[in-house]
């Protein structure tokens, strides 16, 4: 009987650690995660250099842009096509892209370009899913969201 319960015991037992190899070493968080965008997750998330701070580079986009704005003569708003719609909390802003792939934002009824520099001349209201620009000439084009799906 004390043979058959030690045999028993003997196939029981745990079997030994098994090997490992390691064939590469461990990554450090650093070395795993590098992301693309490194803004600040905690600092609301807005329209590209729309956040307020001290920085040096908002400093020096501030002294590029002042007084400046698009020509005239280089942009028409029959080549834009709305993109997005976005509302926060100071109100509704409209995403535009034209054929050459250039970011324009209506907001507060000004149309602006991805360096925050005016377009003269073109004014614009959001309405739901709609936007409708301006222009001094008085033509009004009306634009919806997802038209062309």
């Amino acid at each position: 009987m004390t043979q058959l319960l030690t045999v028993l015991l003997l196939s029981c037992a745990a079997p030994a650690a098994a090997q490992v190899q390691v064939s590469t070493h461990a990554l450090t968080v650093e070395q795993a995660y590098k992301p693309a965008n490194t803004r600040d997750p905690l600092v609301a998330s807005t329209v590209y250099g729309d956040q307020k701070g001290t920085g040096e580079h908002k400093k020096a986009a501030a002294s590029d842009t002042k007084g400046q704005s698009v020509e005239k003569g280089t942009f028409s708003v029959y080549g834009l096509k709305l993109t997005g719609i976005m509302e926060d909390s100071r109100g509704r802003e409209a995403l535009f892209r034209d054929a050459a792939g250039a970011v324009y934002t209506l907001k507060a009824g000004r149309l602006t370009d991805s360096k925050k520099k005016t377009v003269p001349g073109v004014s614009g209201i959001v309405k739901g899913k709609q936007v409708t620009l301006m222009t001094e000439d008085k033509k009004v084009l009306h634009l919806n969201l997802r038209e062309n799906e």
